[in-house]
């Protein structure tokens, strides 16, 4: 059985909703020296999920130190994914936490996917450092 998101955040009260955890995410790879960080808002165009975190380094080893500081943090707050894939090549790793999903791709990969481009008519959540999101400050 999977548990919502939304339930876990109720249940340790550290973020207000899954924007709050989706921006504290962004923080995380930040932290890491992601070259590029946007959310978009999902909501209206697709069933699946509520949020895109789109990231990028500048190679296939950032990218895997970034999707393992993400997988570490949300596990010790009880989040697990339910999937990862792409995390051998590291070129493209997609992480599928249900309410949001992580797009982690090398510099040279998200320019030549352009998922920004693809999904341009979905609204964009401005990211800044100051939205790190900590657990209590949202």
């Amino acid at each position: 059985m999977i548990i919502q998101i939304t339930d876990k955040l109720k249940d340790n009260g550290s973020f207000a909703d899954v924007l709050g955890l989706v921006k504290h995410i962004a923080g995380i790879a930040d932290n890491k020296n992601a070259s590029y960080i946007k959310i978009m808002d999902m909501s209206a165009r697709l069933i699946i999920t509520d949020y895109f975190l789109v990231v990028s380094a500048r190679n296939q080893r950032a990218t895997r130190a970034i999707e393992n500081e993400i997988a570490f943090q949300l596990k010790k707050m009880g989040i697990l994914p339910i999937s990862v894939s792409g995390s051998s090549e590291g070129n493209w790793i997609l992480m599928d936490y249900d309410d949001f999903i992580i797009h982690i791709f090398t510099d040279e990969y998200r320019k030549y996917y352009d998922l920004e481009r693809l999904w341009k008519d979905s609204k964009a959540i401005d990211y800044a450092p100051e939205d790190k999101g900590e657990p209590g400050k949202e």
